[in-house]
């Protein structure tokens, strides 16, 4: 394989585990809301607080739901593993991020044969009036879903902050930027936080949704799709007013702290940016008007693109 297609490759990989990544959280996230409010309804009914509550074999299985752990370990968390052990292992060390995914799904996997024991043999021993191993396995899953979930929850949350770490080390990757941006309107960009993608920007770039903007809409440019360039060229535009009060900001911490550049990378005065993009925007125009039936490259500009 030659260089230029392994790079592709490792890009690809990339993109690949943060989507799903992302998805995973956010999926698991969902869960463990409906997890926390079933809980928080049994406790109000019956006047216990959680940690005392002693709920039947019924009650604990619908506390969460089979497929939806199944989902998240199969559909989500098993191809994110394989990803980070093919972009971070080496023979003698790998990434954080790797070991969080790989312990979340050894999590998982025990909070599904605890949930499919509590919902497979807890019923047929309480048939068949068996005490004894009905008390165990109730016992049992009382102490380790609520570990277990709390544990899950809290890896997800050492995971997301070693990918905010690792967000900026891929921003200037263009099959990332672009499928960052081309995914911007799915649950799992809009949900990952607040502010969706321009949150995620906040975490890449340091002033902010204005550079990752310019970052997408110039591999546009460069790509000769000049219809995409120009939208996010705007969508950059219109963030510059926040970006200068951010440039201000960072310039004011680094005085304060003796150092030109607080140990990050410098930050381009976001000025020449905007002069840089205004002045696409202006091509872009008068290409399009000398040109009104021509159209950009008859080529995807999806996740693939080269």
């Amino acid at each position: 394989m030659s260089a230029q297609n392994n790079l592709q490759v490792q890009a690809h990989r990339t993109w690949s585990i943060i989507r799903y990544f992302y998805l995973a959280l956010v999926h698991f996230r969902r869960e463990y809301e409906r997890y926390d409010k079933k809980v928080m309804a049994y406790s109000k009914t019956s006047g216990l607080d959680r940690e005392s509550l002693r709920l039947n074999s019924e009650e604990l299985a619908g506390l969460l739901e089979f497929k939806n752990l199944e989902l998240l370990r199969d559909g989500y968390i098993q191809e994110l593993k394989n990803l980070c052990h093919l972009v971070f292992r080496t023979d003698d060390r790998t990434d954080p991020l790797d070991r969080y995914v790989s312990d979340i799904f050894h999590e998982i996997s025990i909070l599904k044969e605890e949930h499919y024991t509590v919902k497979t043999y807890a019923p047929q021993y309480e048939r068949d009036s068996n005490e004894v191993e009905l008390r165990f396995i109730l016992d049992d899953a009382h102490i380790t879903m609520p570990k277990k979930m709390a544990q899950i929850r809290y890896l997800f949350g050492k995971g997301r902050d070693r990918m905010e770490k690792f967000l900026p080390t891929v921003r200037s990757m263009p099959i990332v930027i672009r499928s960052l941006y081309l995914h911007r309107n799915d649950e799992f960009v809009r949900q990952a936080y607040p502010g969706g993608l321009k949150a995620i920007y906040s975490h890449m770039y340091p002033l902010g949704a204005f550079e990752g903007y310019y970052q997408v809409a110039q591999s546009f440019y460069h790509s000769s799709f000049f219809r995409q360039a120009l939208k996010v060229f705007r969508l950059a535009e219109n963030e510059y007013p926040k970006a200068a009060i951010r440039y201000k900001e960072l310039l004011k911490s680094q005085e304060k702290d003796g150092s030109p550049d607080n140990g990050q990378d410098s930050v381009r005065d976001p000025r020449w940016t905007i002069r840089s993009i205004r002045a696409k925007i202006s091509r872009i125009q008068k290409w399009r008007g000398k040109n009104p039936r021509s159209r950009d490259k008859q080529k995807s500009s999806g996740s693939s693109a080269k």
